[in-house]
């Protein structure tokens, strides 16, 4: 069963939705639109029939969205399940005690981040088919908030505000006593591990109105873990509070002697002055004693609130030196995350910078050998054209233009002699025999390409070529005769061109038995070629308008040339 829905299945069940009866259709619901999950639990997508029908034999589907795309990821056909994607293998599952009832709900179990998206429920019978959709969110809730003092910020203490682990993206929240929102005077950064789960770092700085205790909340989509500090007012002073108290102390002993005092002489007038100096001497002792236990009172509870101080500010170093080792462990767990991660990202694009550098080789080789196959071919190319050899393409190509010649005997030269096909020409007489004694053809060309062969055999001298020259039988101006004449010549077992009255010796070439002439009226080109190995002789250039009459010129009188 292939992985993809075709377009052509949704077609088909479409058309089947027009014509099926009404008792035979259904529709799909989900209980809710989007339904939320953590990460390693099992998860519920509900999906049931409309009016409970049951959905024993019937055709089960779940499909997921993932980049454009469907992806199969469980099937039932007659609740037989078959589970077609690696990633959702061992993970599905139907409830098959309430298929009876419709309910074709699919158990996810174990999910993951990645499991995250856009899932299609579809049910499919032989007449009917109906499909819905939901969403699931997968959450992952990260560590309680770490709480530390980063020292005093002027006037102000720093406090910074850490946890690990969430997705979706959390809010952090930093809230006073009474509940009141103070983040706008925050500042929190975000970052993303490679297994797509956030940590927060929040920074605040806090004065001595909020001594009185500070709450750092992460908000996430179903947990808000918060941590407390109580930043004790006396953080923010440099004078220790015991010196207040026990000036306020000394100040109320000394009024409270100066009224004892005041008293003790008024009980005196009022015993009139009757009392015994032993008496005056005794309550003075009486009150120095008094003072002496007040004084040691005071210093007692002086030195017992000294050590209190003492203890709760040793205690302070504790808990800050504790949390700054928390702190900087957390700081340089995430700085040893970090530097692995750079150095993972290094390594591999150090690994792409020698994957292109050996492709950058690579083309570089190639380039090199093309160039190198490119100059071979090119040298091939110069050395079979410097050899003059033509393909069986190319002369294909000039035979399907060639043309039915026939030679005249009324315009050709009265010592030349013509078969009476027209086809062979012979000289008569080899006494006087000259250039201008040629056989000239019936037909003559104003335009377009043309081609014809002529065996010459053994014949030690002949001439081949063309002339604008119409009549050849009674030759009165030569000078005429030879302007527009061009031809190739073999004589003293050599190739000499002529081009009106100008011959050219060509470099020695093979004797040919067949000689092809190709012309070119439009390029104005007439090309002879060696048919006895396919090359090529030599290119004559001509300039003229005039119509051009193919020539044959023998001077044999016992061999023919002949037209092929």
């Amino acid at each position: 069963m292939k992985t993809y829905l075709s377009v052509g299945l949704f077609i088909f069940m479409a058309f089947v939705q027009l014509y099926s009866s009404e008792t035979d259709k259904f529709t799909l619901v989900v209980s809710s639109p989007s339904v939320f999950g953590h990460v390693g639990e099992n998860i519920v997508l509900p999906c049931a029939l409309s009016s409970n029908i049951s959905a024993e034999g019937m055709e089960i589907r779940w499909l997921k969205q993932e980049k454009e795309r469907s992806v199969l990821i469980f099937v039932s056909q007659e609740n037989n399940e078959n589970e077609l994607n690696k990633g959702y293998q061992e993970r599905t599952e139907l409830f098959k005690p309430s298929l009876g009832e419709g309910d074709v709900s699919l158990l996810l179990k174990s999910i993951k981040i990645s499991d995250r998206g856009n899932y299609t429920c579809s049910v499919i019978t032989s007449n009917w088919f109906s499909d819905a959709s939901l969403s699931l969110e997968v959450i992952v809730t990260g560590s309680t908030p770490l709480m530390s003092l980063n020292g005093h910020k002027g006037a102000g203490i720093g406090l910074s505000c850490i946890s690990v682990g969430w997705h979706p993206i959390p809010e952090v929240q930093w809230l006073d006593v009474v509940d009141t929102d103070i983040s706008a005077r925050s500042n929190t950064e975000l970052v993303m591990d490679q297994d797509g789960l956030y940590s927060v770092k929040s920074n605040l700085e806090v004065s001595q109105k909020d001594s009185d205790g500070i709450v750092c909340r992460v908000r996430g989509v179903q947990r808000q873990p918060e941590s407390y500090i109580e930043i004790r007012e006396d953080l923010f002073h440099t004078s220790s509070s015991w010196k207040a108290a026990f000036a306020v102390t000394f100040l109320f002993l000394l009024f409270a002697l100066g009224l004892l005092g005041a008293v003790f002489l008024h009980w005196m007038k009022n015993r009139a002055i009757q009392e015994s100096e032993k008496k005056v001497e005794e309550s003075c002792k009486e009150t120095t004693s008094k003072l002496a236990e007040s004084e040691k009172l005071l210093a007692e509870q002086k030195d017992m609130h000294i050590k209190h101080l003492e203890s709760e500010i040793t205690q302070i170093k504790k808990d800050k030196e504790n949390l700054t080792k928390r702190r900087d462990s957390d700081i340089q767990q995430i700085k040893d995350e970090k530097d692995k991660h750079i150095r993972r990202l290094e390594t591999e694009i150090e690994k792409s910078k020698k994957e292109e550098n050996n492709l950058k080789e690579q083309l570089e080789t190639a380039k090199s050998e093309s160039e190198k196959l490119k100059q071979e071919c090119s040298d091939l190319h110069n050395e079979i054209k410097n050899r003059g050899h033509v393909s069986n393409q190319e002369l294909e190509e000039m035979r399907s233009v060639r043309a039915n010649i026939t030679i005249s005997q009324d315009k050709s030269s009265k010592n030349a002699k013509v078969s009476a096909d027209g086809k062979k020409v012979r000289a008569k007489t080899t006494i006087k025999l000259t250039g201008l004694d040629c056989a000239i053809a019936n037909e003559s060309f104003t335009a377009g390409r043309h081609y014809w062969e002529v065996k010459v055999g053994d014949i030690h001298k002949w001439r081949l070529g063309v002339t604008s020259h119409s009549d050849f039988s009674e030759v009165k101006d030569k000078t005429k005769a030879r302007q527009y004449y061009w031809a190739l010549k073999w004589k003293d077992k050599k190739f000499i061109t002529i081009n009106g009255e100008k011959e050219t010796e060509l470099t020695s070439k093979q004797k040919a038995s067949v000689i092809g002439v190709f012309l070119d009226y439009d390029k104005e080109q007439l090309s002879f070629y060696n048919l006895d190995d396919t090359s090529h002789i030599h290119t004559l250039i001509f300039t003229t308008k005039l119509p051009l009459y193919p020539l044959f010129n023998c001077t044999s009188t016992d061999k023919d040339l002949i037209l092929c």
